[in-house]
């Protein structure tokens, strides 16, 4: 897809368009694994590893990220919940 920034013409990504198939497939996969729930909280926290790994995929595609240095700041938010999600899901794992 193109867009005109500065007056230049430049190639990108949809990542919005990348995103919203992401979370169309997150809500399907959540929607089958609800029937299924073991305890209170696992569809959220099931939800958020799911969310933040696809957004941890697709943030290095966009070009208008916030940057802090060599980090993206929505890739640093994003592995910083998926990684107290997946301890918060295999701690409640280990419980039952």
């Amino acid at each position: 897809m193109g867009i005109y920034e500065a007056g230049k013409y430049i190639e990108v990504h949809p990542t919005f368009l990348y995103e919203s198939i992401c979370t169309f497939c997150i809500f399907i996969i959540l929607t089958i694994i609800s029937k299924n729930r073991k305890y209170k909280g696992q569809i959220a926290l099931i939800y958020l590893i799911l969310y933040s790994f696809a957004r941890m995929i697709i943030e290095p595609l966009r070009t208008d990220s916030l940057m802090l240095g060599e980090i993206r700041i929505s890739q640093l938010l994003a592995l910083i919940i998926l990684i107290i999600s997946l301890i918060l899901f295999i701690k409640r794992k280990n419980k039952m």
